[in-house]
């Protein structure tokens, strides 16, 4: 239950990529969560469980699509699958690159690292943080614009080596 837990939001990333609507979606990740459930003695490998239930939702949601295929704005089977693997291939890159960027922002020394943690919070401004830190506002924005540029070079650099991932 825990592996289909932690899986089931890529799953419903990938079935979004192949099916119209979302609730959609949600009838084919619940379609494939029983047959996960009742097959889930069948894996052998449970590391590869995170494959072994896309497949089942790519199966799903190519049976729903097959269901849909007299509707004449459906794309065909082959596109569809086209476009979520390149979805898929998007994803991976997005993941790469937050990866990259997590360790970037780890090499900052820890008072950069605060500032532009602090800055990036959810409804935090940088006026804030320079009224809190007693600092002028445009010398705050100065030194994020500053540290931005040095993780985008950093991001640049570590995903150019093959490090991200």
């Amino acid at each position: 239950m825990r592996l289909l837990i932690e899986e089931e939001s890529a799953v419903k990333a990938y079935v979004r990529r192949l099916v119209p609507t979302w609730h959609d979606v949600e009838e084919i990740v619940q379609q494939t969560s029983l047959i996960a459930w009742k097959k889930f003695n069948e894996l052998d490998n449970h590391e590869k469980f995170g494959g072994w239930i896309m497949t089942i939702a790519r199966f799903e949601a190519l049976k729903f699509r097959r269901s849909l295929a007299r509707s004449p704005l459906v794309f065909s089977d082959k596109l569809a699958e086209q476009l979520a693997d390149a979805q898929g291939t998007i994803d991976a890159s997005d993941a790469d690159r937050k990866h990259a960027l997590e360790n970037c922002l780890q090499k900052l020394d820890e008072k950069p690292r605060k500032m532009i943690l602090a800055v990036y919070q959810p409804g935090a401004t940088i006026r804030e943080y320079a009224h809190q830190q007693s600092r002028p506002e445009q010398a705050v924005y100065k030194s994020i614009q500053r540290l931005r540029q040095k993780l985008l070079d950093c991001v640049k650099d570590t995903l150019a080596l093959g490090e991200g991932s």
